[in-house]
């Protein structure tokens, strides 16, 4: 950009310049006339006329000339405070604003330029522009060329890098500086970093692509509750189009089986900014009801409600299935108690009758058989109270050392060993219990006559602790546990019993994990490993409750 103002003159020396040739021109034309011409000499009274109107025409020249300079002058001043602005707006932009030669040399560089590119001033005046990677040199070419070819572009994208090296996004605007006669003397591009925007623009369009592609509905509304979105999964789930649903009210699903109390909690919940989340029996647009898991939220801006985002799992399905194995599990271990009660007493009967001992040794499979079958239904019915129950927080060694004082009571020919490692006095979720104890039962009947309990942290990770039950017995059968891993089994590969399942089970609602390895003392050892529990609440009914 050209800094030089226009020239001034100088008022009298034009007007003493003026009045010495005028003064001249009238005198050396009179002498010349008379002497060399011949003609007569002019008055004294013309001569001094002639030489007043020079003296006057000089006088006005000078003024003139004086008010032009006051004009130049006023507009040096005007042009110098715009150059001023113009320097103190380049400087104090919040934007980048630089400016080239025709030969990409830098001219400007604001601090704007040096707080997003990381070079100061002094380091690129002069040099070509530094943010320029290889690849975007052609790019950067073309632009200067159609900022010269169109005076100017708008709202180009470029890619600049920082002195680290990292890469930002902008919008660039560039215009022309000309000089006096004309020419192109600096090209001043002003950029926009959109890297934020882009980065909020690309993240904006994945939760769009995750909300419209989840298995769940989702909806939005106004604080009036006025549906303004709506997932596709809503429209499957609930039967409404997109175009029924935006502008009605979530009361389009409501299928009168909630009473007023419902949502009265519902509303006191939302509008205190809080999360609701519970159960809900809605109804579709074909008149079928539905059961989910309904959670609202609030959707706040600068603390102020502007609308709620909710979230409906359909869960009907699984309601249904969750009912029928509930009526199963009650039917079967009501009627399989009873029934085997019979059976139990025929045998004993038979048993106490029996003349020979294959008569009596038949009984008393009978009964062993019918002693297990209702064992068997009775942990089906541990299973189901352990799975459905919240759990509490227990001290590890406590439950630990009281499964092992049972198992003790329960098979006093054998020997239980627990070896604590010191530092391991934590609380866990006190379900486990009841898969400790299953481990002992299993290494006691089916393991061998000693069995070692190990707690101690784990190897793996320091916020997880392992319990560990051995025993020397025969080792668990291979397809036993590759049934475990697997999550389910085949008519081919199978348990035997629902012992380990049971341990997998509890284990998976806990947290933790488990693992078969070998015994150091020659038969299987089950490892179970266990997240530890922030707080411990001394729950005892609650954690008794599972243990009898």
């Amino acid at each position: 950009m050209s800094d030089s103002l226009p020239d001034t003159y100088n008022a009298r020396a034009i007007a003493t310049a003026y009045l010495g040739f005028g003064s001249i021109g009238i005198l050396g034309g009179e002498f010349t006339l008379s002497v060399v011409f011949g003609t007569p000499a002019a008055s004294p009274l013309a001569i001094t006329k002639g030489l007043l109107f020079v003296v006057v025409s000089s006088a006005f020249v000078g003024f003139l000339v004086n008010r032009k300079n006051q004009k130049i002058a006023s507009q040096q001043a005007s042009v110098k405070a715009s150059l001023e602005q113009l320097e103190n707006v380049v400087s104090a932009s919040p934007v980048p604003i630089v400016a080239v030669r025709p030969d990409e040399r830098v001219t400007r560089w604001n601090e704007a330029a040096t707080e997003i590119f990381g070079w100061s001033k002094a380091e690129v005046l002069g040099k070509p522009l530094p943010t320029v990677t290889t690849d975007h040199q052609l790019d950067i070419k073309r632009i200067l060329h159609r900022t010269v070819v169109e005076d100017g572009v708008s709202d180009v994208e470029v890619e600049l890098k920082n002195r680290d090296g990292s890469i930002r996004k902008f919008l660039l605007s560039t215009a022309l500086i000309r000089d006096e006669v004309g020419a192109v003397s600096e090209l001043i591009g002003v950029l926009v970093d959109t890297t934020e925007q882009k980065r909020r623009e690309r993240r904006l369009r994945e939760y769009e692509m995750a909300i419209d592609q989840a298995g769940h509905a989702i909806y939005l509304t106004t604080d009036t509750s006025e549906i303004t979105y709506v997932n596709p999964a809503f429209e499957q789930i609930t039967g409404y189009p997109r175009n029924e649903a935006i502008g009605a009210t979530p009361d389009i699903l409501n299928s009168g089986e909630m009473d007023a109390s419902y949502y009265e909690e519902l509303w006191a919940t939302i509008q205190t900014g809080e999360t609701w989340q519970e159960r809900i029996v809605d109804r579709r647009k074909s008149g079928e009801l539905y059961t989910a898991i309904q959670t609202i939220a609030p959707i706040l801006k600068d603390s102020e409600i502007t609308g709620y985002v909710a979230i409906q799992s359909d869960i009907t399905d699984s309601e249904v299935v969750k009912q029928r194995l509930g009526v199963l599990n009650r039917m079967f271990r009501h009627n399989l108690r009873n029934r085997m009660n019979v059976i139990e007493g025929y045998a004993e009967m038979i048993r106490s009758e029996a003349d020979d001992q294959d008569t009596f040794e038949d009984a008393e499979n009978i009964i062993k058989a019918a002693k297990e079958l209702v064992a068997l239904s009775e942990k089906a019915q541990t299973v189901a109270d352990v799975l459905e129950t919240g759990g509490t927080t227990r001290c590890l060694t406590d439950l630990v050392e009281g499964a092992a004082e049972h198992m003790r009571g329960e098979y006093p020919d054998s020997t239980v060993v627990v070896d604590i490692r010191p530092g391991v006095d934590v609380c866990v979720d006190n379900r486990v219990s009841v898969a400790v104890r299953e481990l002992l039962t299993n290494a006691l009947e089916h393991g061998g006559e000693h069995v070692h309990v190990d707690v101690s942290w784990s190897q793996r990770d320091e916020g997880r602790i392992v319990v560990r039950v051995s025993d020397d017995g025969p080792g668990l059968p291979k397809s036993e546990w590759q049934a475990i891993e697997r999550g389910r089994e085949t008519p081919l590969e199978h348990g035997s019993g629902m012992g380990l399942w049971l341990v997998h089970w509890v284990v998976t609602k806990a947290g933790g994990s488990t693992r078969l390895d070998e015994s150091s003392l020659g038969g299987a050892s089950v490892q179970i490993e266990l997240p530890v529990e922030a707080t411990h609440e001394d729950d005892t009914k609650s954690a008794n409750s599972f243990e009898r």
